[in-house]
């Protein structure tokens, strides 16, 4: 059985511009009210990136995680799918088809495979405070609709 994620679309598509596309996984881990972001050249975000050639969405975080948060995904649970379009970097058009996961991790890390990446820990409250990416942000926002219609 498919499960069809709920699609989340944020910008507008012009007829004037030529978008990239690119697809992505990212997940969303939580533990005691914090929840684990990847620093990297002084921005932090969700651990995650884009899907290689002949690689599930699974595999993706799983090689994510370990490459830049030196974890271990227990399990994954999908939450949405955020369809953006917008200007990277402010001038370059990408529409970017983000999935967005709930993961749990295994205790025991090691350093990130990945170069310059570094795992951190940031109270719930506090994330959106730090996330730049529109479609992290929607993604995350969504995290915190779901959890306080559970409550």
């Amino acid at each position: 059985m498919v499960l069809k994620l709920k699609t989340i679309l944020i910008g507008e598509k012009s007829p004037n511009l030529k978008y990239d596309f690119r697809e992505t996984c990212f997940g969303i881990c939580e533990q005691d009210k914090k929840i684990l972001l990847v620093k990297k050249n002084n921005e932090l975000s969700l651990v995650g990136g884009g899907i290689e050639k002949n690689e599930g969405k699974k595999e993706t975080l799983k090689r994510e995680f370990m490459e830049e948060a030196g974890a271990t995904i227990k399990s994954i649970l999908p939450l949405c799918v955020v369809d953006c379009y917008w200007l990277a970097a402010s001038h370059y058009p990408l529409r970017s088809l983000s999935n967005i996961f709930v993961v749990s991790v295994d205790d025991k890390f090691i350093n990130p495979t990945e170069e310059g990446h570094t795992r951190v820990w940031v109270d719930k409250d506090k994330v959106l405070d730090y996330l730049q990416l529109p479609y992290q942000i929607e993604g995350f926002k969504t995290y915190l609709n779901q959890n306080r219609t559970k409550k």
